[in-house]
């Protein structure tokens, strides 16, 4: 069982928490319009990987300053909140599984490469903050996924060896991230197709928690 495996569970956010990733795709599609950038939905899954700094720049021609990416970046992250308040839920068994970790004192982790106030929003909307001992977000990382930054820095802020961690994540940047950590990973199907995941050597695939 994985409360009793592992010393700790560190969880990806955006489609591993809450299904959430195709409004984050339809936020960028509609912000990147208001200034003439038209991108395919094989466009956005191509670049958006790694931190919103890092995704920013990625679907713009020209060199932006730091203030201006950062500005974007906002931008575009308020107009994603907007959209996806009125949505907001867990994945079916979320919570009973973070609650089954807290009463094995299996340690909880959050390690995404959204940014604190995107945090905020999905973790205090839940009501789940209580669950996690330890959170880490893109302000504290150089490096967003594929790089095992953000995952290696959450074992560290618990104390924990990486080998003794689960990390679960839904994106293929995320799993590449976990691996390369030394941690295992456990996929959830909301954002990679099966038979895709079925290609990295994962400790479990699942469409949702309920029964773990």
């Amino acid at each position: 069982m994985i409360t009793t495996q592992f010393k700790a569970v560190i969880f990806d956010m955006d489609g591993t928490l809450v299904n959430n990733m195709n409004f984050h795709q339809r936020a960028w599609i509609d912000f990147l319009k208001t200034y003439n950038v038209n991108i395919t939905e094989e466009e956005f899954h191509e670049k958006n990987h790694g931190t919103i700094t890092e995704v920013v720049p990625r679907f713009f021609s020209k060199k932006l300053s730091f203030e201006e990416i950062a500005a974007l970046g906002q931008e575009k992250e308020q107009l994603y909140r907007n959209l996806y308040r009125p949505h907001l839920k867990p994945i079916d068994g979320l919570i009973d599984f973070l609650g089954k970790l807290k009463e094995a004192n299996t340690r909880v982790g959050l390690a995404t490469a959204g940014d604190i106030p995107n945090i905020d929003f999905t973790i205090d909307g839940l009501d789940i903050r209580h669950y996690f001992s330890a959170i880490t977000g893109s302000e504290e990382v150089q490096r967003g996924k594929p790089d095992p930054e953000v995952y290696l820095l959450t074992a560290s802020k618990m104390n924990i060896d990486p080998a003794n961690c689960l990390v679960v994540e839904d994106t293929i940047s995320g799993i590449k991230a976990g691996l390369a950590a030394g941690m295992q990973v456990m996929a959830v199907t909301t954002t990679v197709k099966r038979e895709v995941l079925t290609q990295y050597k994962l400790y479990r695939i699942i469409d949702d928690y309920t029964g773990l």
